[in-house]
């Protein structure tokens, strides 16, 4: 069914009329960014590179390295340790964000009882489809939800902690690969041999992310399309978080950096946008991504990503409609009006928990009416589904197309740069 924004997250989200400054001055930076093929002010920003020693571990992907701050790792009771960082220190505008790497098969269960202990009710997945898969020190993602690429995986969570299961598959007519993911965990017994509680999670995964190779990227395209997509993404999770009680989310790519640090640097500069000028918007762009960066390293990690965010900034000032945001949502797999109950489930469950409500439910009444019942192997039926060439539905803004995104934006494009 269509997304449609309350008029609370309208009105505190309404881009002023009087705006036409920022935009000219964002567009400007963009065209000369473009121009010169980098964002310099992008390296003028404090602590780019490991600013306090780090956790090396083999549970981290690259080696082990990319690990947290030694003085910043997440505490879980559930989980020794888990290459995860707290993005709480934003402001009381910005939802709470869990920054982490791609699970590897080593961390898979681990990652699971993270979500569980932390309620965490949405899990943003911004890991390219083309991206390496597996466990290995240059592999990027792996598939840690089901149904898993492996029967060895699937038998293997039986004896997890928290056990995910797949309840159905949506996707995004206007975002293409933005795919939804309704999960139920079924949690930890609180008796011996007692009932497992439940819990509904939904998992967003945007394939599409590109890792762009080169800074001469910026301007092209293919970079003002991605922006456009994610800025579509961000509005959907704002609010989509607004309406679960603003409960931790969890974010990750593949270390957990790059792209989730751009995605929650969006949602915090999205708040503010209706605050900001031309003679602000650097210093807000700056403070966010510092405090992140005192929280977890690399945060931001190129001047490309860094350039998204005025890109996207932009593009929400060019088309100031909430409407214009809307996200419907194509059945992949099940029943239409099974998997929208499922993540209303899931929103009423994490606002209830978010109220000092009770958050969980037994697993036998968790999962009446919910779609893509599971037989063996776990989730069979219900299928990966990136889509590879699947185009989106021209959107009621009129942009459907990368020329129009540029457009929309007032930014010359120059040569387009292929996606690797």
């Amino acid at each position: 069914s269509a997304f449609a924004p309350s008029r609370l997250f309208m009105e505190s989200t309404a881009v002023p009329p009087a705006s036409e400054d920022l935009c000219a001055t964002l567009q400007q930076k963009l065209q000369r960014w473009g121009q010169l093929g980098e964002a310099p002010e992008y390296y003028a920003l404090r602590n780019r590179g490991p600013s306090r020693p780090t956790v090396v571990h083999d549970l981290n992907r690259f080696g082990g390295n990319m690990g947290p701050y030694t003085d910043a790792v997440l505490s879980l009771q559930s989980v020794e340790y888990i290459n995860a960082s707290a993005i709480d220190n934003l402001g009381p505008e910005t939802p709470r964000f869990i920054a982490t790497m791609c699970p590897k098969k080593a961390t898979f269960a681990h990652f699971w009882s993270m979500v569980w202990e932390l309620n965490s009710p949405v899990i943003i997945n911004l890991t390219n489809e083309k991206d390496r898969v597996g466990s290995g020190p240059q592999d990027k993602r792996e598939r840690y939800w089901p149904p898993f690429d492996s029967e060895g995986i699937t038998k293997s969570t039986a004896g997890w902690p928290v056990q995910p299961h797949l309840r159905g598959v949506d996707l995004c007519a206007e975002v293409p690969t933005l795919q939804r993911f309704a999960i139920e965990l079924h949690g930890p017994s609180q008796t011996p041999g007692g009932p497992r509680p439940s819990r509904m999670v939904s998992l967003y995964w945007y394939a599409r992310w590109v890792d762009f190779p080169s800074s001469s990227s910026i301007g092209s395209r293919p970079f003002h399309t991605n922006a456009w997509h994610v800025l579509h993404l961000a509005m959907h999770i704002a609010e989509d978080l607004r309406r679960r009680g603003e409960q931790w989310a969890v974010c990750h790519c593949s270390a957990g950096v790059g792209r989730t640090g751009t995605f929650i640097a969006l949602i915090h500069l999205l708040r503010k946008l209706p605050m900001l000028s031309k003679a602000t918007i650097d210093d807000a762009v700056a403070q966010v991504i510092e405090a992140m960066r005192d929280r977890r390293l690399w945060m931001v990690k190129t001047d490309i990503e860094f350039a998204t965010l005025y890109s996207a900034l932009l593009l929400r000032l060019r088309n100031p409609i909430e409407a214009d945001f809307r996200l419907t949502w194509e059945l992949q797999e099940g029943d239409t009006s099974a998997l929208a109950t499922t993540h209303a489930q899931a929103a009423a469950s994490s606002a209830s928990s978010a109220s000092g409500g009770a958050a969980d439910s037994t697993s036998g009444g968790g999962s009446e009416g919910l779609v893509g019942a599971e037989g063996s192997p776990q989730g069979a039926g219900l299928t990966d589904g990136v889509m590879t060439d699947r185009k989106a539905r021209e959107d009621v803004s009129g942009i459907n197309n990368d020329a129009d995104v540029s457009r929309y934006a007032g930014v010359g494009v120059g040569a387009a740069v292929g996606e690797g």
